[in-house]
C-alpha cells in the first residue's frame, strides 16, 4: 500500500525562502505569518532561522552572507549545498506575492498538526488502559491550541501578574528614549508624550498650518531623539514638502528657498539641515497608502535605520481603505491605525480634516465631533488635538488626554513666512493679537519640558 503524504507544498516552502533571499524587507511580514515550525522539510527550517538570524544582526541576506553562516554552523551541506541556494534565489520573480506562499505553508502544517492530534485521539480510544477523562482534557487542550493557532492566537498572549510585572517595568526603564514628545511644553507635561502603541489624531480647518506644524513635529522629534522619523505625505509632494522643511530649519519664507535653489546658492541650507533633525526624517512620496503598506514601510525603516521615533501621516481622508460609506472607511482606519500603532510598537501622529458642518464656520471652536468622517475617530485615538483659527490667530485644544485632563486651550504663536512654531502661550480668545507670552512654559523647543 502506498504511504499516504503528509499535506505539504516543497513549491510554497521554497517561494517563501527565495522571497526573502531577493527582498530581504519581506521577512518582517513572513514572521507575522508564519513560524519556523510551519515548514515541512527540516532543511527549509534551517534555511530560516539561518535568514532570521542574520536579519536580527541587521546583515544582509544574500548568497554570500548565508553561505557563510551555514558554513559556521555545519549545516550547509545539511541544507542542500551552495548549489541550493542559487536555485532558491531563481525561484520566484517578485517577493509581492510574499503572503500568499505563506499562507498555503501555514495551512499545510495546521493540516499535519491536525493530523497528529486525530491520531493521538484515536491511539487513546483505542487503548483501554488510557483514563478517559484526561485523554478528552488533553485532546480539547490540542484542539483548542490548534484553533487559537489557526487565528494567530496563542495562551501567550494571555499575561499572568508576573508577566504584567515584567513587561511594564522594561516599558518604564526604556519608554523615556522612545515616547515621541511634541516640544511645547504645556502640550507635553498635559499628555507625557506619546509613547510606542499610541495614536495622536490632530483635528484641523484648513488654514491652521496643521501639516506644517506636523512637519515641525517630526524635525524637532528627530532632533531630540535622535531616532528616526517616517513621514507619509499624501497630499503634498515631496518637492513642497522639502521647500517647507528648509524653510522651516534655515527659517526663512518659501519664495526665498526657490531663489535660492534656482541659482545654486545652497550650501548654507545643506549645512543647517545635516546639523539639525532632517537628517533622520524619511518621507514617503507613494499616495493612496493603505495601513498594512504604510505598516510594511515602517518594517523597512526599523531593520535598516532602528528603532522608530513617530510615524506620521498626512493625512486620514487620503489614506485607502475598504467600505461603502466614508464612516465605514474612517471608522476601519482609525481601528487599523491604533491596531498598526500597537502591533508595531511605535508613535503614530495622524491629521485629520474637519467635516463639512464645521468647514463652512471656520471661526467656532473646535469639538470631539469636529473630526470628517464620524465619531469612530475617537476610538482609537489616545489624545486628539484640535486647532482653528479666529483674527488671524491659531488655537488648539486638548480634546482627548488619556494620561489626564482634556479640554485644555492654549493660542499656538507661529511665524508664518518661515512655518515655524514658536511655541504657545496662555489661551484668551479676546486678547489683542500683539500680546506676548506671560512665561517661556510653553516655548516650542528641542528638550523635553516636563
Amino acid at each position: 500500500m502506498k504511504p499516504i503524504i503528509p499535506p505539504q507544498s516543497i513549491d510554497a516552502e521554497m517561494s517563501v525562502l527565495g522571497a526573502v533571499f531577493i527582498d530581504n524587507d519581506c521577512l518582517g511580514k513572513v514572521k507575522t505569518l508564519m513560524h519556523e515550525d510551519d515548514f515541512y522539510r527540516e532543511s527549509h527550517r534551517l534555511l530560516y532561522s539561518t535568514f532570521c538570524a542574520l536579519h536580527e544582526k541587521k546583515s544582509p541576506i544574500d548568497f554570500i552572507t548565508a553561505v557563510a553562516a551555514l558554513n559556521s554552523s555545519g549545516a550547509l551541506e545539511a541544507v542542500g549545498g551552495a548549489s541550493y541556494l542559487t536555485e532558491l534565489a531563481d525561484f520566484v520573480p517578485t517577493a509581492a506575492n510574499v503572503a500568499h506562499y505563506c499562507a498555503i505553508v501555514r495551512d499545510k502544517s495546521l493540516r499535519r498538526r491536525l493530523i497528529k492530534n486525530a491520531q493521538g485521539m484515536l491511539a487513546n480510544a483505542y487503548d483501554e488502559q488510557c483514563d478517559l477523562a484526561e485523554a478528552l482534557d488533553n485532546a480539547k487542550t490540542d484542539l483548542l491550541s490548534l484553533s487559537g493557532d489557526s487565528s494567530h492566537q496563542s495562551l501567550s498572549h494571555l499575561l499572568t501578574l508576573d508577566d504584567r510585572i515584567r513587561k511594564y517595568t522594561h516599558y518604564v526603564q526604556n519608554v523615556g528614549t522612545l515616547r515621541f514628545r511634541t516640544g511645547f511644553g504645556d502640550i507635553d507635561s498635559a499628555i507625557r508624550g506619546v509613547a510606542p502603541g499610541e495614536v495622536m489624531t490632530i483635528i484641523a480647518y484648513s488654514g491652521t498650518f496643521k501639516s506644517a506644524l506636523l512637519q515641525n513635529l517630526l524635525n524637532g522629534n528627530a532632533e531630540r531623539s535622535d531616532l528616526h522619523q517616517l513621514f507619509f505625505s499624501l497630499e503634498m509632494p515631496v518637492e513642497k514638502v522639502f521647500e517647507r522643511e528648509v524653510q522651516m530649519q534655515c527659517g526663512m519664507p518659501g519664495r526665498q528657498v526657490e531663489r535660492d535653489y534656482i541659482s545654486g546658492d545652497t550650501q548654507a541650507h545643506q549645512s543647517a539641515l545635516m546639523s539639525r533633525g532632517s537628517k533622520r526624517v524619511l518621507v514617503c512620496d507613494k499616495s493612496r497608502l493603505s495601513v498594512p503598506r504604510i505598516a510594511s514601510y515602517v518594517e523597512m525603516a526599523r531593520h535598516k535605520y532602528g528603532e522608530i521615533g513617530c510615524v506620521g501621516i498626512d493625512y486620514l481622508g487620503l489614506m485607502q481603505a475598504e467600505g461603502k460609506s466614508l464612516f465605514d472607511k474612517v471608522s476601519a482606519l482609525s481601528a487599523d491605525i491604533k491596531g498598526m500603532a500597537k502591533d508595531l510598537r511605535v508613535p503614530v501622529v495622524i491629521l485629520c480634516q474637519v467635516n463639512r458642518g464645521y468647514s463652512t464656520s471656520k471661526n467656532v471652536e473646535i469639538e470631539m465631533d469636529a473630526a470628517k468622517g464620524g465619531g469612530d475617530i475617537e476610538a482609537g485615538a489616545d489624545y486628539m488635538l484640535g486647532m482653528w483659527a479666529k483674527d488671524d490667530r491659531v488655537f488648539s485644544k486638548l480634546l482627548k488626554n488619556r494620561n489626564g485632563p482634556a479640554n485644555l486651550r492654549w493660542e499656538m504663536e507661529i511665524d508664518r513666512e518661515t512655518l515655524r512654531f514658536i511655541g504657545t502661550k496662555p489661551y484668551d480668545e479676546f486678547a489683542p493679537v500683539f500680546e506676548k507670552p506671560a512665561s517661556n512654559r510653553g516655548k516650542y523647543s528641542n528638550f523635553p519640558q516636563f
